[in-house]
């Protein structure tokens, strides 16, 4: 590579990075913040809403936020805008439907907690309607930073202020919605004012449009189901360990967040078909296992010691559950970038969706089983199950699938 290409290459990771890392930030910040305004259980109450409305999410993205990046960035850029619009038509019609499904969800979840619920699965389905893909996709990571990561990170922040100040948590979900429309409308209109093809107009018909997006929702929801379940099935059978197993998910999800530049470069950089696309997905690859590995040992040695230190010495993840998660990373990194960047630019959504059922019907069962029987270590094993089965199915596509390829790699 060239050293201009290294200098394109640092300076689009290290936008990325940017984002992630305000993001992770402020996350790790308001757990302490959020644990001693409102207190460990009401904190425990949260992140449960949190995740199951991450599962709303996915019928709100319908595939886009999967999917959507590594299509961008194989279309025409003059064809991009019309290709946002329409897929935010399709997902505001989502968000309408979704909604009041989940908010009677997290009242029957959080045993009765009626507004929390309500606002909670109004804020929490809005990033969804949102352009970090498609900023994504175009490897514009200003874009990105500006007008999709600022108005998020200002509207937490004055919630957490606002909340420290009251000890109410609804004003911290009030002005977190706040920071979240911003977020979506502004991105919504800087993607309009984006140079387009003024002759091209997007009719495809709504059922066509949603049909089309079948398999990459079916792989997120799949997917979704077995990320989401640990957290239920916890708060279900062993309601007392809800504030542990929150702070051990929470601590690996800010891991996985802290990946997201990593595979919103790949997914900007493999699509490109110039002939060197074999090459970039096998460098991709082994990136992905090599960084997972290394995050993933250290989510099982630090998620203990994060723990206390974030919870103000009241939350102890022990190691027994640290473990199994970090070797979950493994899996999720490798799938982040082999699945979204590499099958997607390959065609093959259909993977995605056949690797995530399998994924699921590995570690379902077992995480229900666990979680009757009393054990949340067994949970997190399941998990770390579930996650290897789908990057191990994946990377066997991607095996096969580049071998069927042309040979010539000119890049």
């Amino acid at each position: 590579m060239s050293s201009a290409g290294v200098r394109r290459t640092a300076g689009r990771l290290s936008g990325f990075t940017v984002s992630v890392l305000l993001v992770t930030l402020l996350g790790v910040v308001s757990i302490p913040l959020l644990t001693a305004a409102v207190g460990r259980d009401t904190w425990g109450t949260l992140a449960l809403v949190q995740t199951v409305a991450q599962f709303g999410g996915i019928l709100v993205a319908f595939g886009w936020g999967a999917v959507g990046a590594a299509t961008v960035a194989g279309i025409p850029e003059a064809r991009r805008p019309a290709f946002f619009r329409r897929s935010l038509q399709a997902r505001v019609g989502l968000y309408a439907c979704v909604f009041p499904v989940l908010a009677l969800l997290l009242i029957v979840i959080t045993h009765g907690q009626v507004l929390i619920s309500i606002v909670g699965a109004a804020v929490y389905l809005l990033p969804y309607l949102g352009a970090s893909w498609y900023f994504t996709g175009e490897g514009r990571p200003k874009r990105l930073l500006l007008f999709d990561t600022v108005p998020t990170v200002i509207g937490a922040v004055v919630g957490l202020i606002g909340t420290w100040a009251t000890g109410e948590l609804w004003v911290y979900l009030l002005f977190q919605g706040l920071g979240y429309i911003a977020a979506v409308s502004i991105s919504a209109l800087i993607v309009r004012q984006s140079p387009q093809d003024a002759g091209f107009v997007d009719r495809t018909p709504l059922k066509t449009l949603l049909s089309s997006q079948r398999h990459a929702v079916s792989a997120t929801l799949v997917s979704g189901l077995y990320v989401t379940l640990p957290m239920v099935a916890v708060a279900s059978f062993l309601p007392g360990l809800v504030p542990m197993y929150a702070m051990a998910d929470r601590l690996f999800k800010y891991a996985s967040i802290a990946f997201l530049p990593i595979q919103q470069f790949f997914q900007s950089w493999v699509p490109v078909d110039d002939g060197g696309r074999p090459r970039r997905m096998r460098i991709a690859t082994r990136a992905a296992i090599g960084i997972g590995v290394v995050a993933g040992t250290l989510i099982a040695v630090l998620s203990p010691w994060a723990s206390t230190l974030l919870s103000v010495g009241e939350i102890l993840v022990p190691l027994s559950v640290s473990l199994p998660l970090g070797v979950a990373f493994v899996g999720i990194a490798v799938a982040a970038v082999v699945g979204y960047a590499c099958l997607v630019s390959l065609g093959r959504v259909r993977a995605l969706a056949v690797s995530t059922a399998i994924g699921a019907a590995v570690g379902a069962p077992l995480i229900v089983l666990f979680a009757v029987l009393g054990s949340v270590p067994a949970v997190a094993w399941a998990v770390a199950i579930s996650e290897m089965c789908v990057a191990g199915y994946q990377i066997s596509v991607l095996r096969r699938a580049l071998r069927e390829q042309p040979t010539k790699e000119t890049a």
